[in-house]
């Protein structure tokens, strides 16, 4: 009788160990380094394009990319044009839940000799998704990225209209005209779920 009961409280605390686990590996990112192989219109496994012929890029050494990489080998970089603009997405194992607040850390940069004439300063926004590609609510903007070295944001992501289970990252533009720049992204990793502030 005692042997059974200490087996099953060590069953429940294996469960709720488990449980606790599953619940702070669920917002985590698969492959948020964006490890690959280098290349054109090449992404990283576990990450897709968003944007219909156009994809972004692995990095370094394309586009006359040599910035070395935050973390890890590679990294990602996309680019505005006059009138278009990348991005890509990732499903979570677990969605963002409305009225709760998610910590991120992620390395952003700037190389202004990208490919020649695609170095103007860009922004990052980072999307919930409720459906594959679907840019449903805005999350955070990064604001112009400007420097040509990592630099590290502590963002927080705080679904406020529905349940997201995409989060898609998009280039974008910090004036009203279009114009040819990118945004180099390494190291998007999940810290921890916070109180919400608002």
């Amino acid at each position: 009788m005692i042997h059974h009961q200490v087996s099953r409280y060590i069953f429940t605390f294996l469960f709720i160990l488990w449980s606790h686990h599953f619940k702070v590996m669920a917002q985590q990112l698969q492959n948020p380094s964006f490890e690959g192989r280098p290349g054109v219109a090449t992404l990283p496994v576990h990450w897709l394009p968003c944007k219909v012929g156009s994809t972004p890029d692995m990095q370094p050494g394309v586009w006359l990319v040599d910035l070395p990489p935050s973390n890890g080998n590679t990294y990602l970089s996309m680019v505005t044009r006059y009138g278009s603009w990348e991005a890509c997405q990732q499903k979570l194992q677990a969605p963002l839940l409305m009225g709760k607040c998610y910590q991120y850390t992620i390395d952003l940069a700037n190389d202004p000799n990208f490919a020649g004439s695609y170095g103007g300063v860009t922004q990052l926004r980072i999307w919930g998704g409720a459906t594959s590609c679907q840019q449903s609510e805005l999350l955070w903007k990064s604001g112009p990225v400007a420097k040509s070295t990592w630099q590290r944001y502590l963002i927080e992501l705080s679904p406020k209209e529905a349940n997201y289970p995409y989060l898609i990252l998009e280039v974008y533009y910090t004036k009203k005209t279009p114009y040819q720049g990118n945004i180099l992204i390494d190291n998007f990793r999940y810290k921890q779920e916070l109180p919400c502030e608002f």
